[in-house]
């Protein structure tokens, strides 16, 4: 099953994307899969054997800065999906 999901990026992070998406014929979803994927087979990155949540990316906690409004918004797509 597919589910959507909404990022906040730089404009040009997704111009990036795109034109990689367009030079491998796929889509930017399907890099962004492929991503996973590849963090998930590098070490530490099973969650699964662990059963830890942030065992896959517990090394990106605090790398990234919320946009303002961000923690708002958060709780009403949480309110509407959870």
């Amino acid at each position: 099953m597919k589910s959507k999901l909404t990022l906040s990026l730089p404009e040009k992070s997704i111009r990036e994307a795109k034109q990689i998406a367009k030079m491998r014929q796929t889509t930017v979803s399907a890099l962004f899969e492929l991503s996973l994927d590849q963090w998930k087979s590098m070490p530490g990155g099973d969650t699964a054997a662990s059963g830890r949540p942030d065992d896959g990316m517990g090394d990106l906690i605090g790398a990234f800065r919320p946009q303002a409004g961000f923690d708002a918004r958060s709780t009403q797509i949480r309110r509407k999906h959870g």
